[in-house]
């Protein structure tokens, strides 16, 4: 199951009773499966037709002649061509991996073109001394990624555009999670933060962080699996959950389950509640949550305040924007120490990347 649009997901979460319908401020990034040109022409505010100097109208998405020459920095439109731009030279810095053969980002800068038409392109390969400047200065996490010099700032409709830009004193940083632009490889594995369920040896060689949903059953073959893994590397091997709920359109009761888990963990009983929660999926509402707090013999009415006042709500989110920030799109997905894995995977799958990381 995918997450391809987390401004929905908090749309619909707002209609959820929590905390007496009280909302939890917090900004959600919104998440595209994929690169959509439109789409991001759109988030883009159709500037081309404004930037190019001379007002006329472009009709980008209907029928028409307009031809736009990348190499020339000229549209041709009905017989005219348009050469003269306002706005200033715009560098655009591409972090890459050059043997990264799911990499490429032409098409990127192709749509980019069509709405900065002086732009720039300046390859960076991620592991030179500017690429790592880059990438530590913007918290970067996966690439290709595209920096834009701050005159970006200068073009006379950049208000349309800084709603999918990071800025800081480096420049400005294209949102890869709004824009949806997709992911060629990490540049490592999230870190495991305070209050994180682990399950293994503290001193395992191999961490698995898994992103997970309570109520998606391809989660819970991901568990067993995981189970299996757990079993054969019982020092070798560590598991780490991390939140990845899906909507409430799609999964109305997992995000008050990966809440529940968080309350079982304050009585050090997270894997016993994420034992019951997998084991019979069609029982998730808040009573039958509250059910298993008492069939595992937790302090009932600590757990029904932790439930009740929404106390791991903000955690869960953060978990999911953790997620979102690190490529994954849909659950189960996992890290294998600094491996990226998505989906259903084998025991034998699994067991090929770690003994392939014990080996190192």
């Amino acid at each position: 199951m995918e997450i391809n649009n987390l401004e929905d997901f908090n749309k619909e979460k707002e209609q959820v009773d929590i905390n007496d319908k009280k909302e939890i401020k917090r900004g959600r990034k919104k998440a595209i499966k994929g690169i959509d040109s439109n789409v991001i022409l759109i988030l883009f505010g159709l500037v081309v037709g404004i930037i190019i100097s001379g007002s006329f109208g472009i009709d980008l998405f209907g029928k028409n002649d307009n031809i736009f020459d990348i190499e020339k920095n000229v549209l041709e439109n009905n017989g005219k061509t348009w050469v003269a731009f306002e706005d200033p030279i715009v560098i655009v810095n591409v972090i890459s991996d050059e043997n990264c053969e799911n990499c490429e980002y032409e098409s990127v800068l192709d749509i980019i073109k069509t709405i900065v038409p002086t732009m720039d392109a300046v390859n960076i390969n991620f592991d030179s001394e500017e690429g790592k400047r880059l990438i530590d200065s913007f918290e970067i996490k996966t690439i290709p990624a595209f920096v834009f010099s701050s005159n970006v700032s200068g073009i006379k409709e950049y208000e349309k555009i800084g709603d999918v830009l990071i800025k800081n004193e480096d420049g400005y940083l294209l949102d890869a999670v709004q824009t949806g632009i997709p992911v060629g490889r990490n540049l490592g594995a999230p870190k495991i933060e305070d209050g994180d369920a682990i399950k293994g040896s503290a001193d395992a060689e191999v961490t698995i962080i898994e992103f997970s949903d309570f109520e998606c059953s391809y989660c819970k073959e991901a568990k067993n699996v995981l189970d299996e893994v757990l079993e054969s590397y019982p020092e070798q091997v560590k598991l780490v959950y991390k939140h990845f709920p899906l909507p409430p359109s799609e999964h109305e009761n997992a995000q008050k389950a990966a809440e529940a888990s968080e309350c079982a963990n304050d009585q050090e009983k997270f894997w016993e509640m994420y034992n019951l929660m997998f084991e019979d999926q069609s029982k998730l509402t808040i009573p039958d949550l509250k059910n298993n707090a008492k069939v595992l013999k937790l302090d009932v009415a600590e757990f029904n305040e932790c439930l009740d006042s929404d106390k791991y709500a903000q955690k869960v989110y953060d978990d999911l924007d953790i997620g979102l920030n690190y490529g994954v799109r849909g659950a189960p997905a996992f890290f294998v120490n600094d491996q990226f894995l998505s989906g259903i995977l084998s025991i034998e799958e699994f067991k090929n990347v770690i003994d392939n990381e014990l080996s190192k």
